[in-house]
């Protein structure tokens, strides 16, 4: 867990993804959509205080992060067959 202003890797990461990965897009995350606020898997197993998060907070997890970036790049690099996805920005 990191504070993303504050942690130059969790920015990193987050801009090497097509937008910001947000609690409520993370599957690791079981907040409901009309609460907006729902607990964090990461932060539930480390038994920390505050492991309830809001659904549009950054994310703050590098290793959700890193594997969120490696499934982007491993998809971008297989191509689209459609011709409508784009790769990761450099």
């Amino acid at each position: 867990m990191g504070d993303v202003a504050a942690d130059p890797r969790l920015a990193e990461l987050q801009a090497k993804l097509p937008r910001k990965h947000v609690c409520k897009d993370c599957d690791k995350w079981y907040g409901q959509e009309d609460d907006e606020y729902g607990p964090c898997m990461y932060k539930h197993h480390r038994k920390d205080k505050k492991y309830v998060t809001y659904g549009y907070h950054e994310c703050d997890e590098v290793e959700e992060l890193e594997r969120r970036v490696n499934l982007w790049r491993s998809r971008a690099s297989e191509g689209s067959s459609s011709g409508t996805s784009s790769g990761p920005s450099s």
